[in-house]
């Protein structure tokens, strides 16, 4: 059996066809796994952000926090003061 010039021709565009069919699908392939990527990525960076606003609002509170005992600080500062100068010197001994 001789395979005529027609036979290989066919032959010929159909290996080229089965090809670029294979080369395409690829494609599909590797733009599939870039979305999911790009999906990852965008989910680790919406987590970072949450977590990084999470943060935020702690050091936030915790700078109010500071800043309240800072005041009850000099509050009883100033409150001590008052009560050693309103006392007579004979009852502060006392009470030491």
């Amino acid at each position: 059996m001789t395979l005529e010039p027609s036979h290989l021709i066919a032959l010929g565009l159909a290996a080229v066809a089965v090809i670029v069919w294979l080369v395409r699908l690829e494609g599909r392939v590797n733009a599939k796994a870039t979305t999911d990527q790009v999906a990852a990525v965008s989910a680790q960076i919406g987590a970072t952000a949450a977590v990084v606003a999470t943060l935020q609002a702690k050091d936030a509170s915790h700078d109010n926090t500071r800043d309240e005992v800072i005041r009850l600080q000099e509050q009883i500062k100033h409150l001590t003061n008052l009560i050693e100068r309103l006392l007579p010197a004979s009852r502060r001994k006392v009470s030491e």
